[in-house]
């Protein structure tokens, strides 16, 4: 079972000072009106125009500079042409109707963001970021060419080091790649999350977590446009920073992600909604629960990237009531996307549970529905198939043989079977058709 700590800043007091002297229960000596109201900064007071064509980058940052406050922004359109820095103890509200634009050209740099925090050495914490479009344009603002940056850009929020962040009640809009990128972080909540992808992009993940990412609740994300996510809706990417000759994350680096529990994913066609990547790093003690919607790549992707065979270190993950329809995908049919099955296993798990995975009788595309194969030998236990189903993963699955196979109800129509699978012929393909339960344990042969 998951055990989650709550974030310690749910654990604090829920009121600040200026909310209880509203209300008229402030139980300490009252504090001045005057002295309170410096804790609230609109940005148009210190110079914001939001009209859209001033540079209101300095202003908003002037608002936000020192922390201990919440820095409101109200309703227009903010153009910024550098990343604005958070620090800790710091709320930023944005009415739903403030769109924070990145300026066009504004540039490439590495450091370019919308919003990052302030100390990505040291760390910060307790920051909330609450409503507001983030707009990264990148039909004007595009990545570096590979060959000329030290490492990806294009990323439209970003956060390294920080215990206590609250993202919720916003837009990411047309990011140049991840819309959401995190490293190091500490009791962490991530809510009801629109992805507005009109211009498609490589990279355009939702939420991306790298190293070092533990007891977090990311829930209610939702595609705003077709195609989006233009890539993984939610990566937990254990080993991502490693990368190759070119540092593909910068800030990122490799590092152990645990107690992670994912909620509500809806989209009608995105790349993939799921990804969880691990070669050598622990990633451990995972949910994923209530994903509805089309796919065009993976529903679930656990693969090994770029790294040799047989690595993973993965364990106690449970993904649960899945509904998913295979899309066709007019963008990536050079890499086969059309046939790359729903869920694709093919790095090292222990105590993997798929539980309650439906595909719709209206998805008529023929890619699979589960390839398992790890190189590695496993125990598998493949529950709730038809007839059907069970004599077509034989037919593809030439290794198994018929005393593998349990506990036949040829009444209803369902099978209940238990596989064995040697390291050598650990591939099983089922072709179509949900489930109602998978669970992998890798024997560590």
């Amino acid at each position: 079972m998951l055990r989650f700590k709550p974030p310690h800043f749910l654990t604090q007091s829920l009121c600040c000072t200026w909310a209880a002297l509203a209300v008229g229960f402030l139980s300490g000596p009252v504090q001045s009106a005057e002295k309170n109201a410096e804790k609230i900064v609109n940005v148009r007071d210190t110079g914001a125009k939001g009209d859209g064509l001033a540079d209101d980058t300095e202003a908003i940052q002037r608002a936000l500079d020192g922390g201990g406050r919440t820095v409101v922004i109200p309703a227009g359109t903010y153009k910024i042409s550098a990343a604005l820095l958070l620090d800790s103890a710091t709320t930023l509200k944005s009415d739903d109707k403030a769109v924070i634009r990145l300026a066009d050209h504004a540039g490439n740099d590495v450091d370019l963001f919308l919003l990052t925090n302030r100390d990505r050495t040291q760390g910060n914490k307790d920051i909330t970021v609450e409503g507001g479009i983030w707009d990264g344009n990148n039909e004007h603002n595009t990545r570096g060419l590979k060959e000329q940056m030290p490492c990806y850009t294009g990323v439209a929020i970003n956060f390294i080091r920080v215990s206590g962040l609250v993202l919720r009640n916003l837009v990411v809009r047309n990011p140049d790649a991840y819309a959401i990128r995190a490293c190091h972080l500490e009791d962490f909540v991530m809510e009801n999350l629109g992805f507005d992808f009109s211009s498609l992009r490589m990279n355009q993940d939702g939420v991306h977590l790298d190293g070092f990412c533990q007891r977090g609740v990311i829930r209610h994300l939702k595609a705003l446009s077709p195609f989006a996510t233009n890539d993984d809706m939610v990566a937990l990417n254990a080993d991502d920073g490693s990368a190759t000759e070119y540092v593909i994350q910068q800030g990122m680096v490799p590092g152990p992600i645990r107690d992670i529990r994912v909620e509500h994913l809806r989209a009608e066609s995105a790349f993939t909604f799921v990804r969880i990547l691990s070669h050598k790093e622990l990633i451990e003690n995972v949910t994923i629960s209530d994903v509805v919607g089309g796919c065009r790549f993976y529903a679930i992707n656990m693969d090994r990237w770029r790294f040799p065979e047989g690595g993973g270190n993965i364990r106690n993950v449970t993904l649960r009531d899945f509904t998913i329809r295979k899309m066709p995908d007019d963008f990536s049919e050079q890499r086969g996307a059309g046939q790359r099955p729903l869920i694709h296993i093919e790095t090292a798990v222990k105590n993997l549970r798929i539980e309650n995975f439906n595909r719709p009788p209206q998805d008529e595309q023929t890619a699979p529905t589960l390839v398992l194969d790890t190189e590695r030998e496993n125990r598998v236990r493949l529950e709730g198939l038809t007839a059907q189903q069970a004599a077509e993963l034989k037919a593809l699955s030439p290794a198994l043989t018929p005393d593998m196979f349990a506990n036949d109800d040829e009444k209803a129509g369902k099978a209940n079977h238990t596989l064995q699978l040697k390291a050598t012929d650990a591939k099983v393909t089922l072709p179509g058709g949900g489930f109602s339960r998978l669970h992998v344990d890798d024997t560590g042969a």
